[in-house]
């Protein structure tokens, strides 16, 4: 992964500037990578620590399996990657000055909704 390292910690405000740069000068990054947090998140906010690593492997019983770091670190799956990405570039569709609020207000509402948020 070229923009982000995995098994690293960033504030949720960090890595919006991150991967909204990406998505700005490269696209989409098409990287397997999850988001991933110390607890269950209701509501995300700015300072949010997630840390990042691979998504888990299906085993033939339709088993998910998470990475050595995920387990021992105690991780809870929070985004999905290339979710996360697609939110992000949906705000900047419709608001390329979108502040770090906005980004986050989109994210909560496509976790709690499974739809994009509509700025105005």
């Amino acid at each position: 992964m070229n923009f982000l390292e995995l098994k690293k910690e960033y504030r949720l405000s960090d890595l919006i500037k991150i991967v909204k740069s990406n998505l700005e000068k490269n696209g989409f990054s098409n990287e397997n990578y999850n988001l991933y947090a110390k607890e269950f998140v209701e509501v995300a906010d700015s300072d949010l620590i997630c840390y990042l690593d691979v998504g888990p492997t299906i085993t033939n019983e339709d088993e998910e399996v998470y990475s050595d770091f995920v387990i021992e670190n105690s991780l809870e799956l929070y985004y999905d990657g290339q979710q996360f990405e697609d939110v992000l570039s949906n705000v900047l569709h419709q608001k390329s000055d979108a502040t770090i609020d906005i980004f986050i207000s989109a994210v909560n509402y496509y976790d709690d909704n499974d739809t994009f948020l509509d700025i105005e």
